[in-house]
């Protein structure tokens, strides 16, 4: 919630002192400025420099005086705006339907680890980390995989941990995400707590460091460096979760954000804050549009009299069932309207003279509503980064128009694939790396080394190097793409990996392998076959040297087919 304040009195005095300088040396002012015939001249100042006067202004913005209107010193209420965040997700389906889409389209199944060691840092020969890597990267797998392993509440994989990471931070602007570990494995575990839980210790009786202060529930130091957090206990107590451990340095715990931070926030504030009212107004708008057309369409017609006489019953149906509505008039007097419901089939007849049937079920619909809705959906998606076509589902424009919206939103994902593995994926990844070493199930000779002593830092950024990758948004014409990374691999434009990973999602060197073992296995499937036409060949080519050329040339342009495909 944001509040108002005027700029404090020294500013004002400060801001005085220059006028009155200003002054002194003959300067006009915008303030002392009249309007006369809508033109503004001086009013008579003695003094001034030339035979013009010079005017003094404050440039704030404005293009003339009070065109901005007035400025405003924001306080963000967090609380506030996490529970409408919450009730809009709850109630709004315009707010469900835009967080869901960009996570399914962010994390999906959950983005997975490739890991960049640098051979040349670490000191060891070219691509002789290639094995290691692929170890690295299954041994996540299953790790990853396993609730038991990576889940402290033995409920989620890491992919479902990411998502539900994703949305939190989403709806609630911040999550604490805390590493602890199992004692049986030696392996951490993921443990998410709501940010909302994330609160300053009531009373201020908490004993802190001398410098250090908490702000918004989060502990600083002297220098404003986050050094642990404060969470509320369902018993109304505070418990102090440290950021790193004071011994051994390791991360416990951090604050993973939804949307962006200014530089001294300490938390962050929900994906919806900007558009809460924007988007409960428009749902109060699809609803009133709703019920104004279910009402209209249940009171389908009325008769109506231009003469005085008697009202008959014109409408007739095999079964009527008549109601009295009661109705207060403005001067207070109440009166009764029959009113029937009737089954299909109704018969008009025996109408009077001066009666006529008015139809009035075509007046319910609100024909702005849809070019209405497209706007304010169209200008959300604007404010979030991500083309009109992804969040509304709706690809109607032609192939270039569609690619180009499919091309701006892969390089969002780029953007958000780097940021969520920079602030959440990879600082879980290392914590486990260390302990696969520290058990003694990755060998990494110099890992351990370098991660104790902080003159080897490249040493170990270089053993703990990875890139985080999700689910790629396929071309619209996968041939045509296909081609391209063809084109850009003969030229040495691009790489196999490259192109692997941004065309399929996957990675060239398992792909590769698991190629080599399916094209052993075709060779082994069409062996038999070889040697059945060998065997009960004909007898005039009995004693010549078979010829398998025909067979090799079929197998060959099976392999092709199946390579180009």
């Amino acid at each position: 919630m944001a509040k108002g304040y005027s700029l404090d009195t020294p500013v004002n005095s400060y801001k005085m002192a220059l006028k009155d300088q200003a002054r002194s040396a003959g300067i006009l002012l915008a303030e002392d400025l009249t309007e006369n015939n809508n033109a503004f001249i001086p009013r008579a100042i003695s003094g001034g420099y030339g035979s013009a006067p010079q005017i003094l202004s404050d440039f704030d913005g404005d293009k003339f005086f009070g065109g901005f209107g007035a400025t405003k010193i924001f306080t963000t209420d967090y609380w506030t705006l996490r529970e409408r965040s919450n009730q809009l997700f709850t109630e709004n389906l315009y707010a469900r339907g835009l967080i869901r889409r960009l996570i399914t389209n962010e994390i999906n199944t959950g983005l997975a680890p490739e890991c960049t060691p640098d051979e040349e840092i670490i000191g060891v020969a070219e691509d002789s980390l290639n094995d290691w890597t692929e170890t690295v990267e299954n041994r996540f797998g299953v790790w990853s995989k396993n609730p038991m392993l990576c889940d402290w509440m033995h409920a989620a994989t890491f992919g479902a941990i990411q998502r539900a990471a994703k949305m939190e931070a989403y709806i609630g602007g911040d999550v604490l995400v805390v590493i602890r570990y199992d004692q049986r494995t030696n392996l951490p575990k993921v443990n998410l707590i709501r940010g909302e839980n994330v609160q300053t210790p009531l009373g201020g009786d908490v004993k802190l460091r001398k410098g250090h202060e908490i702000k918004h529930g989060v502990e600083l130091d002297s220098i404003g460096r986050v050094v642990a957090y404060w969470v509320r206990q369902k018993d109304a107590t505070s418990k102090r979760i440290p950021a790193r451990g004071e011994k051994t340095g390791r991360k416990i715990s951090w604050l993973v954000f939804g949307t962006d931070k200014r530089l001294d926030d300490v938390r962050g504030q929900p994906l919806l804050s900007l558009i809460l009212q924007s988007l409960k107004e428009l749902d109060r708008y699809r609803d009133s549009a709703q019920r104004k057309a279910v009402i209209n369409s249940l009171y389908a017609l009325q008769v109506t009299k231009s003469a005085d006489n008697l009202g008959t019953l014109p409408t007739q149906a095999g079964a009527i069932k008549r109601d009295a509505v009661t109705a207060t008039s403005p001067d207070g007097s109440v009166r009764e309207i029959n009113a029937s419901s009737h089954m299909p089939g109704i018969t008009v007849d025996n109408m009077a003279k001066g009666e006529k049937i008015e139809l009035l079920g075509g007046q319910g619909t609100d024909v702005n509503l849809g070019p209405f809705e497209e706007s304010i959906v169209q200008s959300i998606a604007w404010a979030n980064e991500i083309p009109p076509e992804i969040l509304r589902l709706a690809f109607s424009n032609n192939y270039s128009a569609s690619q180009a919206a499919i091309n701006e939103f892969k390089i969002y994902l780029n953007k958000i694939w780097c940021d969520w593995g920079e602030t959440f994926c990879t600082p879980i990844y290392i914590e486990w790396l260390i302990s696969e070493t520290l058990l003694q199930k990755i060998k990494a000779p110099t890992l351990l080394k370098a991660w104790r002593d902080p003159l080897m830092y490249d040493v170990f950024g270089a053993w703990v190097s990875v890139e985080w990758y999700g689910s790629i948004k396929p071309s619209t014409d996968m041939l045509k793409a296909a081609k391209a990374s063809k084109l850009l691999i003969a030229e040495g434009w691009s790489t196999n990996a490259r192109e692997s990973r941004m065309l399929t999602g996957t990675k060239f060197s398992k792909n590769i392998k698991r190629t080599k073992r399916e094209n052993e296995l075709k060779v082994e499937a069409a062996r038999p076959m070889a040697e059945f036409s060998q065997e009960f060949a004909e007898p005039s080519i009995e004693s010549a040297e078979y010829d398998t050329s025909e067979i090799e040339a079929i197998i060959d342009e099976y392999l092709d087919s199946k390579e180009d495909n």
